[in-house]
């Protein structure tokens, strides 16, 4: 299939871009930065990408800047600003993340693809809650992040029954890996990058809250699920993907250490803060059962980072 891939220069667009392409697909990669300005991932099988630049936010752009037959779209392209960004501009991010999704399902319906998989967040649910959470538990969170990411997977199953093209979302937990970096679209980068680039430029760290909690899962992990699920029937709409075990920091510090030979030094002058504690199980049975989904632990998925270079 011929696969259109939306926010392809984004740390999690390059691993879509790779397990895509290794899948066996023919992937336009949109973005918009040029390609010129990021590095894409490494592995993806020799002429099975093309990239172009897009603002998936100008609904004219999907007519102009998308040429040749696309067979189905995987829409990763948003913004993820922090809270405080979000309260200062919150048009910027529902433009982008709502609106953006609505001109890709445009899109979609125009050019009568096959597939349609839209790539949510973990932020759709409560995270504060005491209870194991399903996909049954999305409420659209405590950010309007969270809530245009959930008003953007009903607008998608609306569009995907009116006009017949299998759709679904995925709704990731904490991703750490390759390629992650600071971009205006993502102002921030995880602890976990945090730690590995650390350990490459050789500066100790000391570490507060390390028996606080999250989530983490490795992104290729996440990639290549995404692709089995795209690339299946897609009977269900949407799943969590988690490792369904939040961790205490100290797991992920004690990885970084053996991976990447990170050096702890309690006097160290660069603080890595873990918190805060974000330690909400979400299931990922369902991906389990339905789609093998069966994602490394830290310790492995921090040697892989290492040793793709992080």
């Amino acid at each position: 299939m011929r696969v259109l891939v939306t926010g392809a220069g984004g740390f999690f667009g390059r691993a879509l871009v790779r397990a895509f392409a290794r899948g066996g697909e023919q992937v336009v990669a949109a973005d918009i930065l040029p390609p010129g300005d990021f590095a894409p991932r490494s592995g993806a099988p020799s002429g099975s990408v093309e990239y172009v630049v897009l603002d998936v936010a100008d609904p004219d752009a999907w007519s102009t800047d998308i040429t040749g037959a696309v067979d189905g779209i995987v829409h990763a392209a948003a913004l993820t600003p922090s809270i405080q960004e979000a309260r200062e501009d919150p048009s910027n991010l529902v433009n982008v993340n709502l609106i953006g999704t609505l001109n890709a399902l445009e899109f979609a319906r125009k050019e009568k693809v096959s597939k349609f998989l839209f790539i949510s967040s973990a932020g759709v649910y409560n995270q504060f809650e005491e209870e194991v959470l399903t996909e049954e538990d999305a409420d659209g969170g405590f950010s309007l992040y969270g809530s245009a990411k959930l008003a953007a997977e009903i607008m998608l199953y609306r569009y995907a029954d009116m006009f017949g093209f299998d759709a679904g979302a995925i709704r990731p937990t904490s991703m750490y890996g390759p390629a992650e970096e600071f971009r205006n679209t993502r102002p921030f980068v995880t602890q976990a990058k945090q730690l590995a680039d650390a350990a490459m430029d050789g500066v100790p760290v000391r570490v507060i809250g390390l028996e606080d909690r999250c989530d983490w899962v490795f992104v290729d992990d996440v990639a290549e699920g995404a692709h089995r699920f795209f690339s299946g029937e897609m009977a269900s709409r949407s799943f969590a993907f988690s490792s369904g075990n939040p961790i205490p920091f100290q797991d992920v510090l004690d990885a970084a250490v053996a991976s990447f030979g990170l050096v702890v030094d309690p006097d160290a002058e660069m603080l890595i803060d873990a918190t805060p504690d974000r330690a909400t199980t979400i299931s990922c049975d369902k991906a389990r059962a339905e789609l093998g989904w069966d994602p490394v632990g830290i310790a492995e998925g921090m040697q892989r980072y290492a040793d793709l270079g992080g």
